[in-house]
């Protein structure tokens, strides 16, 4: 409530499926009374996704309300108790048939602030793999449409774009990307052709295999970037809050970028130490990027270690320093991840990153 303010009464006027009308008496600050009718539904979201060719995804649909057919970022209502950045990738999936390895807020705004109270929040996404939409039936008349973004703001001008969400996320894009933001950025890393991919997981759970997989299937040009490698190897140093193998990796995969290649880093990466190195390293890399998640059980790191042709580690790695190590879905925040289960095959993870980041169809690299 406005400090001051005070509400005598209130009304529920009307209830439907989508929405509720409200009735409530006040008295302002300044003693004088005023009665406000408006609306309440749950918080909404509008999602632009931007491709690595400086493309935007807007759908056309028929709005009846407008009485028109509007061009818009892809979005819609949040559900009951669900994230809005959960919301807009799904929203995205839905109406456009995008996936997106990164999700990042432009701002949330009042949707009309004189008569609802609801909220709109706005996404970027980007790194992104298009397949099949998943549209209602009310959705059939939707058409996705890809515009370049200069294109698109100069939509937002003469009146082709109206809607306001999807006119402030176009705008809040153009910026962001245009001025001293991402792209012009002094720590913008590689380029819009450059691949970046993250993987993460528990001891034992694969990384390493996946990682030298996609090398095998890729070939040269990419450069594999590990976190026991740069630690236990060239540091010779224990895993620790500010270890200097957290700087190591992040530079190493910057020089890698930079110089053309495409990077894989894999690695316990715990969320918690080395979270804030990636984000950075996510946020300022120019091409793109898709991060993994490997979810295996303990009990299967357990058998995996044992495995290992490696005495040495397995005589100084006992369980209970497995045990000690392993962190059940230690996942980034946002969402950025894609969760891969211990039931997926080598072979079958190796292709599918092939084919998320699009390193399928890029030739090796004369290196």
């Amino acid at each position: 409530m406005i400090e001051g303010w005070t509400t005598q009464s209130s009304s529920e006027v009307y209830r439907g499926p989508r929405l509720v009308v409200r009735r409530d008496t006040v008295r302002r600050a300044d003693g004088s009374p005023g009665t406000y009718e408006y609306t309440e539904s749950v918080d909404g979201v509008r999602v632009l996704a931007l491709d690595d060719q400086g493309r935007v995804a807007l759908v056309e649909e028929d709005v009846y309300v407008c009485g028109r057919r509007l061009l818009l970022c892809a979005g819609g209502g949040c559900s009951a108790g669900e994230d809005p950045a959960q919301a807009a990738r799904r929203e995205l999936l839905e109406e456009a048939g995008i996936h997106a390895a990164r999700i990042e807020p432009l701002t949330t705004m009042w949707r009309m602030p004189a008569g609802a109270r609801t909220r709109e929040h706005l996404y970027l996404a980007t790194g992104l793999t298009v397949g099949e939409h998943q549209r209602e039936a009310s959705e059939a008349d939707m058409e996705l449409r890809w515009v370049p973004l200069a294109e698109a703001v100069a939509m937002c001008a003469d009146g082709r774009i109206t809607e306001a969400g999807t006119l402030t996320a176009v705008l809040l894009t153009a910026q962001r990307t245009a001025g001293p933001g991402r792209a012009e950025s002094a720590t913008a890393v590689g380029s819009s052709t450059t691949r970046l991919v993250v993987i993460r997981g528990n001891s034992a759970s694969g990384k390493s295999s996946i990682a030298t997989g996609l090398r095998a299937a890729f070939g040269r040009g990419l450069a594999i970037v590990g976190q026991d490698n740069l630690r236990r190897v060239v540091l010779r140093e224990h895993d620790r809050h500010g270890g200097a193998n957290i700087g190591l990796i992040d530079t190493t995969a910057r020089y890698a970028l930079d110089a053309g290649y495409h990077v894989v880093v894999e690695g316990i990466l715990s969320a918690e130490r080395y979270g804030p190195m990636l984000q950075r390293l996510l946020d300022d890399h120019c091409g793109t990027t898709r991060c993994y998640y490997l979810d295996v059980p303990y009990e299967e790191t357990l058998r995996r270690h044992a495995s290992k042709p490696d005495p040495e580690l397995l005589a100084a790695v006992s369980a209970d320093t497995l045990r000690g190590w392993y962190r059940e879905r230690d996942l980034l925040p946002g969402g950025t991840e894609t969760v891969i289960g211990a039931d997926s095959a080598l072979p079958d993870t190796v292709e599918q990153i092939m084919r998320d980041t699009g390193l399928a169809g890029l030739p090796a690299l004369d290196v």
